[in-house]
């Protein structure tokens, strides 16, 4: 039983003429009830504008961002409002009075498991023992994340700007508090359950001697590599490794420090193995969780670019970008001629009748062919296979798209393996031939088998989040560092994150959609630091949620390709190009930069540290640049001596200049404008990141302030 310490619940009024009742009975009334109810908040801005309520009986949530201001979590409030269904939840909305009765209140969360995390326990503070997070060592993205408990499994909910958003997903067993949640667009909304994590406080890791940093993957060769980690008190290093994740051997390497490496030796080349890191101090020991890690092929390690439109080779390095023009399909063709065993084929859409015949071609000449494709678009292509070849469709009752655009040539093969990525799919004329795209192929072994590893498990029918973060990470192919990621599972994003945060000098992007308010901000926050030039073009300039408005209110220079004949399709970004010793880096894949990409669709990305990879795709991004009128793009901005104090404050902040000050636009991380004002003193009620346009009489600048 909940305990709750007020002296207040109990009491029984009226409110504006509707009487006061229990949340338990005013749940029962259903949607479109007016009710009036008391209960202690158990959250506060870190969830953002909605606020949990809770007394003995059970909880609801409240949303009304005015009426709400001010309410924090310990808060025994009484309200009175409507009851609406969002996406499954049953909330307050909107309110019509409210208020506080008192604070400092405490709710004792509920010890529950996963699979009681549903109505009974809805917008009820609960908590769940002995929980393992799946991919324990990474990062906390904004969206869903999944865990067990005693083989139970569950989700939380990272909400973006929250304060858990970007820090290290705990490894070994933790115990989670959060509020028990809902989002679903099923009918009936019997799924899309959820814990909703406030913050750090409410995961609370066992044990004194903890992992502080994830497990990192270094020195890649045919035959050995390094692991590296750190832990909260000095301790040995150790681990367990195999080729399953029964493990089986032991490396004990002693030691007593807080920073450990290990290293793993007389390995086989592109080979799995399965690993747990542990460190040990007296009696307390702190695992990791089983991570998968690949040595080094002996392939070629070949990467080839293309393009199905014009480049611009004036700022070639020495190797010209690849424009195909029509020949996307016949160079696609070319590669599945290649294969001598098998050919698997993961694609979102298909109406190509060349490529339809390289792949009944391959079948014909005792290739074992297997083909993926989405369920919900007409991929009019597959009519034209030899029915004999296997498909499987993406469940479709799983959310999210199968997205991906790769295919696997003899995935076994050292000389004779490779992989299709990039942006394109196979409808012609639309994706190969008219709209903007790019493909890229790899020889190497040990890519072809992650690919490989991925298939299979869609393969088999699982998709989505139903999937699990099972495949390497990390690669060395022919010299240079790969990345490779696969959404939803893979916390793509998070690794969207660090490519941005490494900049040094430039960055480039070129996107159909982007509509990540965290990768926005990172754009933002790399655009204002000194010394580094940013530029990025964008599709879907005025799809919901897009951060074009808000990129361009906060100064980054953007090119909106909407409207613009045929299709901007790509999904990449440059890193450093010109800087070689600043690592150029390119990103490239089927993962739009956004929401749906990273928690619900079946994605690929391939991150190449590479100063020629970086340079061709460079030549593409330029010629674009220079197509799109400069009308699209904001002014350039000039430098202006401004000052603002303080920053971080409490919500009023002074802005002051030696230049005549025209006027002040204040905007939301999201891009959307609040107000505008031609007085230098700003008040700002609602905590949070946000941003100043400041006009003055010779140009423009923007400045990101914090709200504490």
């Amino acid at each position: 039983m909940k305990k709750i310490t007020t002296s207040i619940i109990a009491t029984i009024f009226s409110v504006i003429g509707f009487a006061q009742t229990d949340i338990a009975t005013a749940r029962a009334q259903g949607v479109g009830a007016t009710v009036t109810i008391t209960g202690i908040v158990t959250n506060g801005d870190e969830l953002g504008p909605i606020r949990y309520i809770e007394d003995a009986t059970a909880g609801l949530a409240l949303y009304d961002p005015t009426i709400l201001i001010g309410v924090v979590r310990g808060d025994e409030v009484t309200v009175s409002g409507v009851l609406v269904d969002y996406n499954g939840l049953m909330e307050m909305n909107p309110i019509s009075t409210a208020t506080t009765n008192s604070s400092a209140n405490f709710v004792f969360p509920q010890v529950v498991t996963p699979i009681q995390i549903g109505e009974a326990t809805e917008s009820e503070l609960v908590q769940i023992n002995n929980v393992i997070f799946n991919s324990g060592g990474s990062l906390f993205t904004a969206g869903t994340h999944d865990f067990t408990s005693n083989a139970e499994i569950g989700k939380v909910y990272i909400r973006a700007g929250s304060p858990l958003e970007n820090s290290l997903i705990p490894m070994g067993l933790v115990t989670l508090i959060g509020i028990s949640s809902q989002y679903t667009f099923s009918t009936p909304a019997n799924d899309g359950y959820q814990i909703l994590p406030r913050d750090s406080a409410d995961i609370i890791q066992t044990g004194a001697l903890i992992f502080t940093s994830s497990v990192i993957q270094s020195n890649i060769t045919t035959s050995s590599f390094d692991l590296s980690w750190n832990v909260s008190d000095s301790s040995t290093t150790n681990c367990n490794y195999g080729l399953a994740t029964s493990l089986g051997t032991t490396i004990n390497s002693g030691g007593n420090t807080l920073t450990h490496t290990i290293s793993l030796t007389g390995l086989q080349p592109a080979t799995f193995y399965y690993v747990e890191c542990y460190s040990v101090n007296g009696n307390d020991t702190a695992f990791s969780n089983i991570g998968i890690y690949s040595t080094a092929s002996n392939s070629s390690g070949i990467i080839r670019p293309y393009f199905n439109h014009s480049v611009d080779v004036s700022v070639s390095t020495g190797v010209d970008a690849q424009n195909i023009t029509t020949y996307f399909n016949d160079t696609i063709k070319a590669y599945m001629d290649l294969a001598d065993s098998t050919l698997d084929i993961c694609v979102y859409n298909a109406s190509d009748a060349t490529i339809a015949i390289a792949i009944n071609d391959a079948y014909a000449r005792g290739v074992t062919v297997r083909y993926i494709a989405d369920d919900d678009v007409t991929n009019t292509m597959l009519s034209s296979l030899n029915p004999n070849i296997p498909i499987v469709y993406r469940d479709p009752s799983v959310a999210g798209i199968m997205h991906n655009k790769f295919i696997i040539v003899d995935a076994n093969s050292t000389n004779n393996s490779w992989v299709m990525g990039g942006s394109t799919n196979w409808t012609n004329p639309s994706n190969l031939f008219n709209d903007y795209n790019n493909l890229i192929f790899i020889q190497d072994k040990a890519i072809a088998k992650v690919y490989t590893l991925e298939f299979e498990e869609m393969w088999g029918g699982t998709f989505g989040t139903n999937k699990l973060d099972n495949t390497p990470h990390n690669f060395k192919v022919n010299g240079k560092d790969i990345e490779v990621y696969f959404s939803p599972t893979d916390q793509t994003t998070s690794h969207i994150l660090e490519f941005i945060n490494e900049v040094d000098y430039t960055l480039e992007f070129g996107l159909l959609g982007f509509t990540r308010d965290d990768l926005g901000l990172a754009v933002i926050a790399k655009d204002i630091q000194f010394g580094v030039n940013v530029r990025g073009i964008i599709e879907q300039e005025n799809s919901n949620g897009s951060e074009f408005a808000s990129l361009v209110a906060a100064g980054v220079n953007v090119k909106s390709h909407q409207g613009v004949t045929n299709q901007f399709h790509h999904k990449y970004a440059i890193a450093d190009a010109n800087s070689i010793a600043s690592d150029p880096t390119i990103l490239t894949g089927s993962h739009n930069w956004s929401s749906n990409a990273e928690n619900n669709s079946d994605e690929n990305t391939l991150i190449i540290h590479d100063a020629t990879i970086a340079n061709i795709y460079l030549q593409e991004f330029e010629k674009r640049w220079g197509e799109l009128s400069s009308t699209n793009a904001i002014d350039e901005l000039i430098n202006v001596e401004v000052s603002i104090f303080p920053n971080p404050s409490a919500g009023r902040v002074q802005v002051k200049s030696d230049l005549a000050i025209q006027q002040i636009n204040l905007y939301a991380v999201d891009g959307k404008h609040i107000l505008t004002a031609e007085s230098t003193t700003i008040d700002i009620a609602v905590k949070g990141i946000y941003f100043l346009k400041i006009v003055t009489e010779k140009g423009n600048t923007v400045r990101k302030i914090v709200v504490e």
